[in-house]
This record gives C-alpha cells, structure tokens and sequence, in this order.
C-alpha cells in the first residue's frame, strides 16, 4: 500500500468513526428531548408517546455511552406519575431507590406500609407489571403500544385484603383510599387514550360480572354461607331466576354468585354486586365484610375470581 493509500485509508477510517459519534450523539439529542417531553407536557398524545418511545429505546451505542440514564420500567411509572398529575391527583409519589437503581413508588395512604415499581414482560408481547416490591404481586398489566391495561384479581386479594388488611391490620378506609388512584389511573386511560381496561374486582358497575376461575361450583360452597348468617342481620335467599343466592347486605347493596346464562353445557359462575349508586365493587365487599371476605378466603380454591389467563397465568 502506498503512502497516498494508507492516508486515504486513514481518512476513510476517521470519517467513519466521526459519523458513528454524531449517531450516538443524535440518540441522546433524542433521548434528553423526550424525557423533556415526559417531564413538561401537557398533551395527553405527547405524554403517552414519549412514555412509549422511551421504554423501548436504547441509547448506547458502540462509540457513544450514557453512564447516568433510567431504566426502561421506569417510565412506566413516570408516565402513570406524570398522568395522576395532570389530573390534580397526588396519591402517588416516585422517587429513586438508590439501593436498586431505579424509580419507585408509594401510595401516599400506605406509606411505609408497601413500595411499588414496574417490571417488564420479558415475552415478545412487551409491556410491563405494576409491582408491589416487597410481596411480588403483579397488581396489574399494562402495554402503552397496544394500550391496554388488565388488573389481576389474584394479586388485589393477596396484598390489599390478606397482607394489609388481615396481616397487617390496615383500617379497611385505608385499604379503599389506597386503590382510588390504581382505579383512576384506570379511568384516565380509557377515557384519555381509549384504552381497552378490565378492572376486575375493582370494577363498580352493576353490569360488572365477576367470573370464576372455576366451573361447575359446588353448592355446598353457597350452603357455607347460608350457615355463615344464620345468626346475622343480613338475608341470605336463592336466586329465582337461575342457580345462585343473593346476600342482601343493606338496603342498597346485595352480592349475588350464581350461574351465568350460556349456550354452553358448562355451568359458568359469577359474582355480581347490586348497589343503587354503582359505586361498591366486589373488592369493597372483601374489605368491609368480614363475613364475605373470610368465606371467600376460607373457599378460595373454588370460589377466586378470574383474572385474564393470557396474561396472568400460574
């Protein structure tokens, strides 16, 4: 090679090293602009997409590394931080966990009592899980691409009913204020972006049916709960359109489990809350009625509400 060549080659080599730098210099231009955007907008649209593109984007490259930046999960909980805000809603503190390197969160009517972040699924369907740190209960799915949010079921028992409230000895007030902003966080996402939610249990609505896991109930499961009440105020009697019983609570509120109509030979049970206001959901009966929620938990095996089994699968 002659020496005119070997500084052609030289150059070459230079020119390309100096493309890849301005690359990876374009990749964190882009990357402090939408944490920018995250941070300061005001624009539902600009706020879910920064959220979006932030989790997904890698910014180091071979030639230019950025040794201070967030994790992927953790827009997860800045965007839910930033969309309460927006809402005036201030329940939900985030701050950075030094221990773990990453944001994380408590629900200001717990504080101390359970630490919060999110997880990613690992699977090519992406999203992440909104995580109780200490527990390990998954309290929800979320995927800002598809934007689709999905509670489990399972995981709200076991850490606001059993851990917090029967454990722990939380005041069932409490429990409830605690939720308020994972169901309002809910609420924003539907009524915002169009987001397709299932709130599970959380759910209020008197359409709300809230199926089993399980099929083809026992009813010696329900016959537990008759004995349950016999020397209760409440009223116990048999459903008189299908196979079931209705427990009226008070004047306004009854819960109803019992078979749901189907085409199919199998026997598909739900419980179903009746409440005039539309405001009680099945959760809220676990938490305020000792009598419910000690049947439930006594039978949980046949009587646990199903939770999305794409998604929330033992």
């Amino acid at each position: 090679m002659t020496s005119e060549e070997e500084s052609m080659s030289t150059a070459s080599q230079l020119h390309s090293f100096s493309a890849n730098v301005k690359e990876g210099l374009e990749l964190g231009k882009k990357y402090v602009t939408l944490i920018d955007q995250l941070v300061d907008t005001q624009d539902n649209e600009e706020l879910l997409d920064a959220a979006a593109q932030l989790a997904e984007l890698s910014v180091d490259t071979e030639f230019v590394k950025f040794q201070h930046q967030y994790k992927p999960q953790d827009y997860y909980l800045l965007f839910m931080g930033r969309l309460l805000e927006m809402h005036d809603r201030k329940e939900l503190s985030v701050s950075f966990d030094a221990g773990n390197k990453n944001l994380s969160s408590v629900l200001m009517p717990i504080l101390g009592q359970a630490k919060f972040s999110f997880s990613l699924e690992r699977s090519e369907n992406g999203g992440a899980f909104f995580v109780e740190e200490i527990t390990k209960q998954k309290l929800f799915y979320i995927n800002l691409q598809r934007r689709m949010l999905r509670f489990n079921n399972k995981a709200l028992v076991n850490l606001f009913v059993i851990e917090l409230a029967q454990n722990q000895g939380v005041d069932e007030e409490v429990i409830e204020q605690a939720v308020y902003p994972l169901i309002a966080f809910t609420h924003y996402l539907k009524q915002d972006f169009g987001f397709s939610v299932d709130f599970g249990i959380l759910g209020a609505s008197n359409d709300t049916e809230y199926y089993l896991e399980n099929t083809g109930l026992q009813l010696t499961i329900i016959d537990k709960l008759f004995v349950n009440t016999a020397e209760t105020d409440y009223m116990l009697v048999n459903l008189s359109d299908r196979i079931g019983a209705r427990l009226q609570l008070d004047s306004d509120t009854a819960l109803e489990l019992g078979v749901t109509p189907s085409s199919s030979q199998i026997q598909y049970w739900a419980f179903k809350v009746d409440d005039k206001r539309q405001a009680v959901s099945f959760f809220d009966l676990l938490v305020r009625y000792p009598l419910i929620r000690e049947w439930y938990l006594d039978n949980r095996d046949e009587l646990e509400v199903k939770s999305d089994p794409l998604i929330f699968a033992d």
